[in-house]
C-alpha cells in the first residue's frame, strides 16, 4: 500500500516555531515567498506580518534613454529630477557568506582567491574567499554573476552618479512614499546651496543582507572571525 508522506514549513523569522502545512499555509494567508540558495522558501507567520508595502512591478519598468528626464537619489540624501546621460554595463556577483548573511552586489575583484577579470566567475556554489569593505576576509560561497544596466545620471548642480534601474524613476511614475517625503524641486531653489548639505556615505554597492532564514542568530563579523580563529 502507497503511503503519502509531507512535511510541515516553519516560520522563517528569529526562533519563531510556529510551523504549517505547506497547502494550509496558503489558505490560512501565510507569506510564502522563494528564498535564496539554499533555502527554497521564505516563510512568514501571520504574527510577523509587517504592514503591506507597494513593490515596483520591475516586468513593467521600460529601459531609460540617453537625455530622459528622470528622479534619482542625490548624494545628499535628497531626490531630484536629472537627466540619464549615458548607458553601461557591470557585472555583479552575487554570495552567500559563511554566517548566513548576503550580498548580490559584489565587483569581481572583491573575491580575493581567484582572479576573476582574468578568469571570470568561480563555478556555482565553489567556495570563495571575500574582501569586504572593512578590509578583512571573508568565507562565502558563489551563487551567480549579473550583468546589470546601469546609468549615469547628472543633476542640476553638475554632479554626475551611477544607478541602478531600480534606484531611477520616471517622471510619470508613482513615487514611493520614502521618495516622496525627500523629493526636492533644485531649480526652485537654485541659489540657496540646497545641494551643500552634508553628503552621506552610502555603500549601496557593497550591501550586505542577513539572510531572514538566520536573522535571530546572526551573529557581528568581528565576533564570528574571534569565534573561527
Amino acid at each position: 500500500m502507497k503511503k503519502a508522506w509531507g512535511c510541515c514549513v516553519q516560520c522563517s523569522h528569529g526562533r519563531c516555531p510556529t510551523a504549517y502545512h505547506p497547502t494550509c499555509a496558503q489558505a490560512a494567508g501565510v507569506l510564502l515567498q522563494p528564498d535564496h540558495w539554499p533555502f527554497v522558501v521564505h516563510v512568514t507567520c501571520c504574527r510577523h506580518k509587517g504592514p503591506t508595502q507597494i513593490e515596483r512591478n520591475k516586468a513593467a519598468m521600460r529601459e531609460l534613454t540617453v537625455g530622459q528626464r528622470v528622479i534619482c537619489k542625490h548624494k545628499n540624501g535628497r531626490y531630484y529630477q536629472c537627466d540619464v546621460v549615458q548607458l553601461s554595463t557591470e557585472t555583479f556577483y552575487e554570495v552567500n557568506f559563511d554566517d548566513g548573511s548576503f550580498s548580490d552586489n559584489l565587483f569581481p575583484e572583491d573575491i580575493v582567491s581567484r582572479d576573476c577579470v582574468q578568469l571570470g566567475p568561480p563555478p556555482q556554489g565553489d567556495e570563495v574567499q571575500v574582501r569586504w569593505t572593512d578590509g578583512l576576509v571573508y568565507g562565502a560561497k558563489f551563487v551567480a554573476a549579473h550583468v546589470i544596466q546601469m546609468y549615469l545620471v547628472e543633476f542640476e548642480d553638475g554632479s554626475q552618479l551611477t544607478a541602478k534601474r531600480d534606484d531611477v524613476y520616471t517622471l510619470d511614475e508613482e513615487l514611493p512614499k520614502r521618495v516622496k517625503s525627500r523629493l526636492s524641486k533644485a531649480s526652485d531653489m537654485r541659489f540657496d546651496g540646497i545641494f551643500e548639505e552634508k553628503e552621506i556615505i552610502q555603500e549601496s554597492k557593497r550591501q550586505r543582507v542577513i539572510n531572514s532564514r538566520y536573522r535571530g542568530d546572526y551573529i557581528e563579523p568581528v565576533i564570528y572571525r574571534a569565534i573561527m580563529e
